[in-house]
């Protein structure tokens, strides 16, 4: 080992993660299940085609929350946020925190015109956002049981009132945002017990039966669950997460996603992970692959990776490990999205900025870990084809999966259109 600005910089680390059939697994999942072949038709012509190839759109998603959007203390932070975001994601996490959406009973903060609250900019406000850069809005969260974060403080202390309001607020969610947003975090940390708060009793399976009721068909809805509840307590199909979902599908509740949280909350789990001794290759695929029996989409849904210590030893371990986990992630036929948490130093939960998790730092300037997500999420895994053929009726190439524009040039006359490529859907 290598000791550096106190902490240990481990062989065994680059071992597990280079080694050459983990990178062959890695490298094969995402060619198999990332790409498609597509055939184009080439108009008759007698002479050189030219042919520019350009994605513009990924199927799969590549996100963070949108928290900070319009939180920062001058326009100019605030444009650069969104320039940020645009620019590496096509999902945007949108909060739906109880105690910030509805922080007086009966006044609702859905509208553009709402009162500022830091870090939790009205659902209308980001969903315009949405819209103007063609990213997929994903709502956060319909039941969440903290204290602190989520339950509001007018809230009665009788349980049964407790649930008619939470049926309500499912219910006026449902109805306002149901067919914009289509994908839904219903209940968030349910392994996490907090007994300050007397939660309805079976209130998952309460909750996420309404919400299959009163949410259209085609809506994805989601269980979320800690880092400590995922990835470091698994017991196979003994894991408390894995047996509520499975007692939630056998009851006919409909869950069809799993989210699965990423956070590194403290410097051991960090510790260990570096050395080689937790967040292996191996515990990672054993985990994908244990909640990937359910059938469902995973979503490595909220993302932490510190910069530890703060300097740049600590920021280009962050990088080294993001680009190792996302591969990893992006290779699994399972996974749908991976999901940054919060995108600038300073922007977190109070509590957790001391682990300056943001990919940029607090003046927006990159860390090595952006570089990263640039490379991979707009470079690697982006298919951007310019060719020349002759004489040829059809031109096949396989490409990432998602939105294409295309350029056919003959001569002095360009033909262009745009298609999709899906998997597992014939490509014609």
């Amino acid at each position: 080992m290598i000791m550096q600005f106190g902490y240990s910089q481990s062989a065994k680390y680059d071992s597990l993660w280079n080694d050459p059939a983990t990178e062959q697994m890695i490298n094969n999942g995402i060619e198999e299940n990332r790409k498609a072949d597509y055939t184009i038709a080439i108009p008759p012509y007698n002479g050189a085609t030219r042919l520019e190839i350009h994605q513009v759109k990924s199927d799969f998603f590549f996100g963070a929350n949108a928290f900070m959007l319009n939180s920062f203390d001058t326009p100019e932070k605030n444009a650069r946020f969104e320039k940020l975001f645009a620019s590496l994601f096509n999902l945007a996490v949108v909060p739906f925190f109880w105690r910030t959406l509805e922080p007086v009973q009966g006044t609702l903060r859905f509208d553009v015109a709402s009162e500022p609250i830091y870090r939790r900019p009205p659902p209308d406000a980001v969903l315009q956002f949405c819209r103007k850069y063609n990213i997929t809005p994903k709502g956060h969260c319909l039941v969440w049981n903290n204290p602190g974060q989520s339950m509001p403080d007018w809230l009665p202390k009788d349980t049964a009132a407790i649930e008619e309001l939470f049926n309500g607020r499912i219910k006026t969610i449902a109805g306002r945002y149901g067919d914009s947003i289509k994908m839904w975090d219903v209940v968030n940390e349910a392994n996490n017990y907090f007994p300050q708060v007397i939660m309805p009793k079976d209130y998952v399976y309460k909750f996420f039966s309404l919400s299959g009721k009163v949410f259209p068909a085609a809506d994805e809805l989601l269980i979320n669950e800690t880092t400590e509840n995922v990835w470091m307590n698994n017991k196979e199909e003994y894991s408390p997460f894995y047996m509520m979902i499975q007692n939630l599908k056998l009851r006919g509740a409909d869950v069809k996603g799993i989210g699965l949280q990423f956070h590194f909350f403290n410097n051991t789990l960090w510790e260990k992970t570096i050395a080689g001794d937790m967040m292996t290759p191996k515990q990672m695929y054993d985990v994908l692959n244990l909640y990937a029996r359910f059938g469902k989409p995973l979503q490595i849904s909220e993302i932490t990776i510190p910069t530890l210590p703060y300097n740049d030893y600590g920021k280009a371990q962050q990088a080294r490990l993001t680009k190792n986990f996302y591969r990893l992630w992006f290779s699994h036929p399972s996974v749908e999205a991976i999901v940054w948490w919060n995108s600038v130093d300073g922007t977190a939960v109070q509590g957790e900025d001391k682990f300056n998790g943001g990919f940029v730092n607090n003046d927006f300037s990159p860390k090595p870990a952006c570089n990263v997500l640039n490379e991979l999420i707009n470079k690697d895994w982006k298919t951007n084809i310019d060719t020349t053929i002759k004489s040829k009726s059809s031109y096949t190439f396989r490409g990432f999966c998602g939105d294409y524009i295309i350029k056919i040039k003959q001569g002095k006359n360009t033909k262009e259109q745009k298609i999709s490529i899906h998997k597992n859907r014939p490509q014609r």
